[in-house]
């Protein structure tokens, strides 16, 4: 297993979208109840995905943002090596919501986030222009304005700079005409429909839609551990290698972390972010996890974390017997 783990080999490209298929057929010899989700539509209505095959949507996005991590740790070798291990660790992660949850508002969210990250990237590895600073600080509003519970992603927008070596006056200026620039256009469209003063009502309504995760039952506590177990492992053997990497590879890293450390924030403070979030949180981790099985020298202890993560990742799918207990807010 670890071989298959620090493999370069690029033919799970092929096979993850058969992959993504076997999943879904699969699901279909289960009783799976449907998971906690909330209905967000944000401020720009696409009200002609209720109209579409939403399974088929579902397992096309999903496939199209890990097919979008795998060229984003190619592009920018943030791993060090050629491999699509994050790519299949986000698929595992996330599979259970998939065949659960399907397409939604959410997903068109993660792969533009997932884009603003390959925009950051660009900036870390090209400091003579600010243009990629632009487009991630447009991507990230545009993000929060389709799916408005990532709002702390545009605190994250900024507290990135300083991990990315772009915080000169001039990239602080770039990103915020980034952002600002979809927030005029969306301005400006409610304006010309008469129905800018609903404006600020709509995008709170979608931002506090749902409930807080009150209790969680003890099998989802037990699957939350083994997450963070590793995760933990993952962030010790980073530290642990953190002088080896070069410069970008370090910042890119960084970046990473500190969006993880946003998303759980997100996931605490914004009411209505259930088992679906982990669309969004699977993309940091995947790149976190990947990188330690990568680098791990001990064969034996990586295919027991790996084991354990696999444990993690297919708890989903049989997580619907036992409802989570939410608290109103």
């Amino acid at each position: 297993m670890n071989e298959f783990l620090k493999s370069r080999r690029l033919y799970m490209l092929f096979v993850l979208p058969f992959l993504v298929m076997a999943i879904a057929f699969l699901s279909g010899y289960f009783s799976l109840e449907s998971l906690q989700s909330v209905q967000v539509k944000g401020v720009i209505n696409m009200a002609y995905i209720n109209q579409l095959d939403k399974s088929w949507l579902s397992a096309i996005g999903f496939v199209m943002v890990a097919y979008l991590i795998f060229f984003l740790s190619e592009r920018f070798k943030l791993l060090g090596q050629t491999t699509t291990l994050p790519s299949l660790i986000y698929i595992l992660l996330t599979s259970g919501i998939m065949v659960n949850v399907g397409f939604d508002y959410l997903l068109i969210a993660v792969f533009i986030v997932t884009v603003a990250v390959w925009k950051l990237q660009m900036a870390i590895n090209d400091t003579k222009s600010n243009g990629a600073l632009y487009d991630f600080g447009f991507l990230i509003a545009l993000s929060v304005a389709i799916y408005p519970k990532f709002i702390l992603s545009i605190a994250w927008a900024f507290g990135v700079l300083f991990f990315s070596g772009r915080s000169t006056l001039k990239d602080i200026v770039a990103l915020w005409l980034g952002i600002l620039t979809p927030v005029l256009f969306i301005a400006f469209y409610y304006f010309w429909t008469d129905r800018l003063e609903l404006l600020p009502a709509i995008f709170t309504d979608n931002l506090m839609v749902g409930e807080h995760i009150h209790r969680l039952p003890v099998i989802d506590l037990v699957r939350l551990g083994m997450i963070v177990l590793v995760l933990i492992i993952a962030l010790t053997n980073l530290s642990a290698r953190y002088s080896l990497m070069i410069v970008n590879q370090r910042r890119g890293i960084l970046s990473l972390v500190s969006m993880m450390i946003f998303l759980s924030l997100t996931f605490v403070i914004i009411p209505g972010n259930y088992y679906d979030f982990m669309y969004m949180f699977a993309v940091p981790l995947s790149f976190l996890y990947a990188q330690y099985f990568i680098c791990c020298r001990t064969a034996l202890f990586s295919n027991l974390v790996f084991v354990l993560l696999l444990s993690a990742c297919f708890r989903i799918w049989f997580n619907c017997s036992h409802p989570i207990r939410v608290l109103t807010v």
